[in-house]
């Protein structure tokens, strides 16, 4: 039963999963997604890598800037979220 849930869940990330290639249009599926929802919520698997979080800044400004969002609310360390 585990396997067969676990192959479900690999099945389902392989298909959804994006390649990014550093390119302005490479969020373009994510925000399509989001549509004109009210609520964002990005969550943080790689906590503490400077990788997630330029990645996390850039969504964030396209998020503002193309669907209005006008609030962000973080979880973060503290000397990391001051920066």
């Amino acid at each position: 039963m585990a396997i067969a849930k676990r192959s479900l869940v690999s099945n389902a990330v392989n298909e959804e999963a994006r390649v990014l290639e550093g390119q302005t249009t490479d969020y373009d599926p994510l925000l399509k997604l989001i549509h004109e929802a009210r609520f964002c919520l990005l969550g943080e698997a790689t906590h503490g890598t400077h990788e997630f979080y330029r990645e996390r800044a850039e969504i964030t400004k396209r998020l503002i800037k193309e669907k209005g969002f006008t609030a962000i609310a973080v979880e973060a360390d503290w000397p990391d979220a001051f920066r």
